[in-house]
């Protein structure tokens, strides 16, 4: 793992886009910083967080495309499929060396706080809580896109699919008071849902019985479940699409509130989609 972490860290820098994604974030961190802690005069550094959080949800994309789509453009992901490192490893790797160049302006944004309190009274506690609780947000996300990452060969469609994904999971909680509550509604969402699981495993896999055996069961079951007994169905899809909400998670840290099950929630994410890529690769990598 600490071979290919450190081969992803340096074509990252190499390439520029770490670079470019450094310099972008902590210019993005300094003008918020000004904006809401000198323009606006508040002491509070968790706003310049909750301010970015869009943006940062437009600019992980643009560090996930290439993490497992390139190695399939140029057929390099042949020399990792025979070498002795493990599918975890290499994963791992990629995600790692990602989530260091996403962490790298946050340890210098570190210092801010320690700057501002020579203007006022800074509160450490929330503002390095909201810092770490802004880093596993982006841990999470970075998760999702390394697994859409690696579902193509095409770089470009891979961005394309991390940034439809983002602005999904932000915008979740609006789609989630748009819809109904009602039975019939969470019966035709997970029904979709499976759907559109089985296309994804299938666009991933090839493997046509796995991937419409998923479909069936999963819109079946919604079917099953909504004739026999439709009030368990009443605002459980609004409930499901809330907790798919991966931006709103980090709320609770911009309140001051240190939510151990929101810490809990994003390394959940991390560690399932990890698990989803390691299988994408594992599959591709016997077929």
């Amino acid at each position: 793992m600490g071979v290919i972490y450190k081969k992803e860290l340096r074509s990252y820098f190499n390439g520029m886009m770490g670079y470019i994604f450094t310099a972008f974030m902590l210019a993005v961190i300094g003008v918020y910083t000004y904006l809401v802690c000198f323009y606006q005069g508040s002491p509070v550094i968790a706003y310049i967080y909750e301010s970015i959080r869009f943006i940062t949800a437009l600019l992980i994309p643009l560090l996930t495309m290439r993490t497992m789509s390139e190695e399939q453009r140029q057929r390099t992901d042949q020399l990792l499929y025979s070498s002795p490192v493990s599918t975890y490893s290499v994963i791992i790797g990629k995600f790692l060396a990602a989530l260091t160049v996403y962490a790298l302006p946050l340890l210098v944004a570190c210092a801010y706080p320690v700057m501002l309190a020579r203007f006022g009274a800074i509160n450490y506690t929330w503002a390095y809580s909201a810092i770490f609780g802004f880093f596993l947000m982006g841990g999470a996300a970075i998760a999702i896109g390394v697994f859409l990452s690696a579902l193509t060969d095409n770089q470009m469609v891979a961005a394309v699919m991390s940034f439809g994904a983002m602005l999904a999971c932000y915008l979740m909680p609006s789609f989630s008071n748009l819809l109904s509550s009602s039975a019939l509604s969470s019966c035709i969402g997970f029904a979709a849902a499976s759907l559109l699981a089985a296309w994804l495993i299938f666009s991933s896999t090839k493997n046509a019985i796995f991937a419409g055996g998923v479909g069936v069961l999963g819109a079946g079951a919604s079917v099953g479940l909504y004739l026999a007994k439709p009030t368990l169905l009443e605002g459980s899809f609004n409930s499901a699409m809330n907790a798919l909400a991966v931006f709103s998670h980090f709320d609770s840290f911009v309140y001051g509130v240190f939510d151990l099950r929101s810490v809990v929630y994003f390394v959940t994410i991390m560690v399932l989609f990890v698990f989803f890529t390691v299988q994408i690769i594992e599959k591709r990598r016997w077929s």
